[in-house]
């Protein structure tokens, strides 16, 4: 079992992420018209806090993760609140055949950071846009691995000239940028904010 399927049962339990899924939702609902997409994406989904968040904004939204656990909360989530157009799958994009939906538009919340083949996700999420598809990554913008307890083999977030590099390696036009968000969160030195980036960018 994988660190988020044992965190899945509790992991809505905590305000702070309530709280920040809700002001990121609506940071991105200023920064991209949510109300001409058709069909959305969000990988890395967790428990749907995000997505939640967006359901009223976007006509229909599918919900991955690859923890089972984790699928398995925002599918009760779903039934329980009688929401129709969400859904909630078990998947992981770096194994396996993509799909074979075509999204207009991809959300990922802080996910990309425990992706250690960044440049082949984007490479899928390129196949999975319509044409002008939109991407949208919301993640922690460079720190000094602070953030999370020793042992994390991920990413330390990102420099956004060297995000927007890739992004243009992979087929995307970088078109959008801002810091959305703060996490405070108890380190050894003290209680420390940590900036959250929200970038979108354009499939060529």
């Amino acid at each position: 079992m994988s660190e988020f399927d044992e965190k899945a049962a509790t992991w809505d339990d905590y305000p702070d992420r309530i709280k920040r899924a809700e002001v990121i939702a609506s940071r991105l609902a200023s920064a991209v018209n949510l109300t001409v997409i058709k069909t959305a994406m969000e990988y890395g989904s967790g428990t749907g806090l995000m997505s939640f968040a967006l359901k009223d904004d976007i006509r229909e939204i599918t919900l991955m993760d690859d923890s089972a656990e984790m699928t398995k909360v925002a599918r009760q989530k779903i039934i329980d609140q009688k929401v129709t157009n969400l859904i909630a799958v078990h998947g992981d994009l770096l194994k396996g055949p993509l799909r074979n939906e075509r999204f207009d538009f991809i959300f990922i919340v802080l996910t990309l950071h425990h992706i250690g083949d960044v440049e082949e996700l984007l490479r899928k999420f390129h196949n999975l846009l319509s044409p002008k598809g939109q991407l949208a990554i919301i993640d922690l913008e460079k720190e000094d691995g602070s953030f999370h307890d020793d042992p994390f083999h991920g990413h330390k977030g990102f420099e956004r000239s060297d995000l927007e590099n890739r992004l243009n390696y992979a087929g995307f036009v970088p078109a959008y940028y801002e810091v959305c968000y703060h996490i405070e969160k108890e380190t050894e030195k003290g209680i420390r904010e940590y900036p959250v980036f929200l970038m979108v960018a354009e499939k060529k």
